[in-house]
């Protein structure tokens, strides 16, 4: 009796287990929202449900509070995919997205105008009291006008956050691109993925990571140990800054000195930092491994790489290995680590007036020059974009094979800067001479493996097709030796303009078009491209 009461009890639960399983398959919602009804179905929205946006202009910010999914089933809030885009203006009263006590939600596809108010952030996971964050994607959004101040931000985060995806957003001219934790070191950022991104012109930092204090690690279910990636971004601050406050392009803090979290680290790869006349590239403590990234800072007060104690916190667990450095001032300087620790520099291709200063650090197979003998090592180290082409010339930067003991448990540790496979024996970023897999520009980098996704310099088997910039401000070149008739179509529609010839150059004038996302269809014998363009200004700014 008992052995069939419990058999049957056995099938019952099996049975409510697939009856919970299959409903939380078949019962996921997709609603459509639009300008004037969306704010109606936040509350409804349960594990695995879409919120569609379409395509027009809201005014009404996104308050997220207690919105929740599942692992496997996150709340997905998306705007329309193509040229036609969801725009979100900010107003002075609120950050334009907020985010409180949410896990496992996706934020995507949006346009979001901050219309040049002081203060207010584009997506922020606020720091009210009992506040956290979790599981975290927010992707391809486009975040322009939130440079009204330098403490405005595109993303932050002041509260616990943890297990966030930040992938393939576009910021233009933001006083900051993202700031992450708290200024006081109370909100820590722990094991997230920064990919993708476009960082352009920020009145301070592109990307700041805070440090982080002590026992903050508390809530129940949290992620306690992990590491942050940051990888395949670009973040130039060769205009639109502010002068009164120098700040480097990327900046990453220490985790605790003790306890929960102490071991944690960055790992921080392929990134492309791009000018600085007022500052450095990077500023990094405690525990961080930066490898295979390419640095250009050829202003004559801006440095490359710096990593020295900062609140407090001496560098520990370093290791900086086969990057390519242009620097006016110095490459790679590392003051004061803390000598319990391993710090080693390694590989590393560095053009500068003082290629290293690293006191007693452990230094090995580095190629050091002058920044004027690069085109010894270089195919075209002129500092112009597009041109600027750092793959090394045949047969230089080479020596004995790199000893890469100490790198074989970080990711990606053996794909050089276009995801190649590395060949020891070359310093610097790239694993190849000649034409490099993506050439170097101020656009969002395209995905490693395929180079099919997002990007500007698309092949197809008889020419090659360049857009420069994108982002555009006051004009768009196009080039390509099948190029005859160009395209280029408003994201609502209202503005086209056409041109027609056999040119292998076009110029599209910018500068009176209003700032937005547009469409480019490229068309000749054979090729047939539809792109993306993204136009912004940089205005004037407090």
């Amino acid at each position: 009796m008992y052995k069939n009461f419990s058999g049957m009890h056995k099938i019952a639960s099996l049975l409510t287990l697939a009856f919970i399983f299959f409903a939380k398959l078949t019962f996921a919602s997709t609603y459509i929202g639009e300008p004037n009804t969306y704010l109606q179905f936040l509350p409804q929205l349960q594990p695995g449900d879409t919120l569609l946006l379409t395509a027009g202009e809201y005014y009404d910010r996104l308050n997220l509070d207690d919105i929740a999914g599942e692992a496997g089933n996150p709340i997905v809030i998306t705007g329309p995919e193509g040229t036609e885009t969801a725009i979100f203006y900010g107003n002075a009263c609120c950050n334009t997205i907020s985010i409180e006590r949410c896990a496992y939600l996706v934020i995507q596809n949006l346009t979001l105008d901050g219309q040049n108010i002081p203060y207010i952030d584009a997506v922020k996971a606020e720091g009210t009291s009992g506040n956290w964050a979790h599981h975290i994607t927010v992707q391809n959004l486009l975040v322009i006008n939130h440079g009204g101040a330098a403490l405005t931000v595109g993303i932050s985060t002041k509260c616990t956050a943890w297990d966030w995806i930040i992938r393939k957003n576009t910021f233009l001219s933001p006083g900051l691109g993202m700031y992450l934790g708290n200024s006081d070191g109370t909100a820590p950022f722990i094991n997230g993925l920064i990919e993708y991104n476009l960082v352009i012109n920020p009145l301070r930092y592109g990307i700041q990571i805070k440090h982080q204090n002590e026992g903050l690690r508390t809530i129940p279910g949290m992620t306690t140990e992990g590491k942050t990636t940051i990888r395949y971004n670009v973040i130039s601050r060769a205009e639109g800054f502010d002068p009164a406050a120098p700040r480097p392009n990327l900046l990453v803090g220490n985790f605790p000195a003790s306890g929960p979290g102490s071991n944690d680290y960055y790992e921080i790869y392929g990134n492309f930092l791009w000018q600085n006349p007022i500052e450095g590239l990077f500023q990094g403590t405690g525990n961080y491994a930066f490898y295979n990234n390419v640095l250009v800072n050829t202003n004559p007060g801006g440095w490359a790489l710096f990593s020295f104690p900062h609140n407090g916190f001496a560098p520990r667990n370093v290791l900086i290995f086969n990057n390519t450095i242009i620097s006016a001032s110095e490459g790679i300087e590392i003051q004061n680590p803390d000598p319990a620790f391993t710090q080693l520099v390694s590989g590393n291709a560095v053009f500068a007036p003082t290629p290293l200063d690293i006191g007693t650090v452990t230094e090995t197979d580095n190629v050091t020059a002058p920044f004027p003998e690069a085109g010894n090592y270089l195919v075209n180290p002129a500092p112009t974009l597009p041109g600027m082409d750092l793959t090394p010339l045949p047969g230089a930067l080479q020596g004995d094979a790199i000893d890469f003991s100490e790198f074989v448990n970080l990711q990606d540790f053996d794909k050089d800067f276009d995801g190649n496979a590395k060949g020891w024996n070359l310093r610097g970023a790239y694993a190849k001479s000649g034409t490099p897999a993506w050439n170097l520009l101020l656009e969002m980098r395209p995905e490693v493996n395929g180079m099919t996704t997002d990007v500007s310099t698309l092949k197809n088997p008889n020419n090659e097709v360049l857009i420069y910039p994108n982002p555009a401000s006051n004009y768009v070149v196009i080039k390509s030796s099948d190029l005859q008739s160009v395209t280029l179509i408003g994201m609502d529609g209202m503005y086209r303009l056409e041109k027609k010839g056999f040119d292998p150059e076009v110029i599209i004038d910018t500068s009176r078009l209003p700032p937005g996302l547009y469409q480019l269809i490229l068309s000749g014998n054979d090729l047939h491209v539809v792109k993306k363009l993204v136009i912004y200004r940089v205005g004037s700014r407090e």
